[in-house]
């Protein structure tokens, strides 16, 4: 895990703090967000100062409302794909619910990478967003960031296998996110496949054409003497997101 970008006040982004970690295929952007506004919004002013920031989904108020109801927990999914715009579209067309309309981003100073992304998000499940990625920019994340040298230490991770997310209702979450996105069924367990006597879940995996983007959707079952784990963690998150 390396660290190779940052976003912070000693970039000039006074809205929240980023950082950016490399490892393998894998890229995590760990963030949080500077303090409010006692006076609230600043309207057309505000939108401004946005405007200028790396990210061009952040919001101050949707991100301390997301700490409040999950604390630390996954925003956002990044999926490469050939053009941002389109798979957007398509999305929204298909009943997605759109979170971030496409929007181009390019290098905002002349020592930065070159080349520019196309970035756009729907909905996922519960508050988390599913983004789209594209475009030649040849930074280590969003333009804006700041290439960081970190020191390079490595746990062996080289790329994602799936990401699981879990749901109160498996088959709802499924069949909007294949209808969205086109994804196809790779995988189905019952709690008799993966369940014990004590604990049980039902899940159902979702997967890319080429089946290298896996997402499971898992949700509780009951009848077991112990609450299913899937529901322990809808309880302690206040909701559906990723587990893992």
């Amino acid at each position: 895990m390396k660290l190779v970008a940052k976003s912070d006040n000693t970039t000039g982004n006074s809205a929240y703090s980023s950082y950016v970690l490399n490892s393998g295929d894998l890229t995590f952007a760990f963030s949080a967000p500077y303090g409010l506004s006692p006076e609230g919004p600043q309207g057309e002013e505000e939108e401004r100062e946005k405007a200028g920031l790396p990210n061009p989904g952040f919001d101050g108020e949707d991100a301390h409302a997301f700490f409040r109801k999950h604390g630390l927990a996954v925003k956002a999914v990044g999926v490469l794909v050939s053009d941002a715009e389109e798979a957007y579209n398509q999305a929204v067309a298909n009943g997605a619910v759109g979170k971030l309309k496409p929007t181009l981003r390019k290098p905002t100073s002349a020592d930065e990478p070159e080349g520019e992304m196309m970035l756009s998000e729907i909905l996922l499940y519960g508050d988390v967003h599913l983004r789209f990625v594209s475009g030649s920019y040849k930074g280590a994340f969003l333009p804006g960031y700041q290439p960081v040298e970190g020191k390079d230490i490595s746990y062996g991770l080289q790329r994602l296998d799936h990401c699981v997310g879990n749901v109160p209702n498996m088959l709802e979450a499924y069949n909007y996110l294949i209808s969205a996105t086109g994804f196809h069924e790779f995988a189905e367990f019952t709690a008799e496949d993966v369940g014990t006597v004590d604990s049980g879940l039902n899940s159902i995996v979702a997967a890319s054409n080429n089946e290298m983007v896996l997402f499971p959707i898992n949700e509780p079952t009951f009848g077991t003497k112990r609450k299913s784990q899937i529901q322990t963690y809808l309880d302690q998150n206040f909701g559906a997101g990723v587990q893992h």
